[in-house]
């Protein structure tokens, strides 16, 4: 499974004048962290956590199900989610990471494409 493409292959069918992906990694198995702008804040770098799941709400279980509702969550504003958003030290805001969690690491790839932009 590779849930990184499969995100960004889904952002890029469905919303990719919307969403620009900046970086994506896998953190765990079944989990990738994605980096991203939206046209709709495009001076806000946002960074979410996606944990796959074999039982969704939706029902279908599958890779691209799941890659498609994340698509569209990227595209979508955070709405109640904006109360739990952390900034780390590159200016990603991490979106709905537990505080009791640290914000993931992203590679030195994202990284450098944060510093030069």
């Amino acid at each position: 499974m590779n849930l990184a493409r499969s995100i960004i292959d889904a952002v890029n069918s469905y919303w990719a004048e919307e969403v620009q992906i900046l970086g994506s990694w896998e953190d765990a198995p079944a989990v990738v962290c994605v980096v991203y702008r939206r046209t709709i804040d495009p001076d806000v770098t946002l960074g979410c956590r996606l944990q796959f799941h074999e039982n969704p709400a939706d029902g279908t279980g599958t890779v691209e199900g799941f890659a498609r509702d994340a698509a569209v969550n990227l595209a979508e504003p955070i709405g109640i989610q904006a109360s739990r958003t952390r900034q780390d030290q590159y200016g990603i805001v991490w979106v709905a990471i537990p505080s009791d969690r640290s914000t993931p690491e992203p590679p030195a790839g994202v990284i450098r494409l944060l510093a030069a932009s």
